[in-house]
């Protein structure tokens, strides 16, 4: 069951298997190993999994959906966007998310639905 759903997960999010190893620090035929059932990732590396694809270790051992949780196709797509910006250096990050934040709110500003105009 992990090795499907280390799969599931990685391809609804499209991602490939040379970023996850990138961000696990391990070549891709490791990687690849894990998810076709050859050898499973010790609990330190579950959990990078779980923390990078946002989903907790539980679900790679359940029936429950692994997709992401989101109400409609525009929050899915910000939800894998946020996924792939894990891969930015953290100071970075955090610098383009509080970009995006701020161009959000000039636009609503703009468009009279910001937080006077809710």
């Amino acid at each position: 069951m992990l090795a499907e759903k280390l799969k599931k997960v990685r391809k609804s999010r499209k991602i490939t298997q040379d970023e996850v190893a990138l961000l696990l620090g391990v070549k891709r035929q490791t990687y690849s190993a894990y998810e076709r059932g050859v050898s499973v990732p010790d609990s330190l590396t579950l959990k990078k999994l779980a923390d990078y694809f946002g989903v907790t270790t539980d679900c790679f051992f359940t029936d429950d959906d692994a997709s992401p949780q989101a109400q409609n196709e525009q929050e899915k797509k910000l939800l894998l966007i946020a996924r792939r910006a894990e891969r930015i250096p953290e100071n970075q990050r955090d610098r383009l998310i509080k970009s995006f934040e701020e161009n959000i709110d000039i636009y609503l500003d703009a468009l009279g639905l910001g937080e006077d105009g809710e």
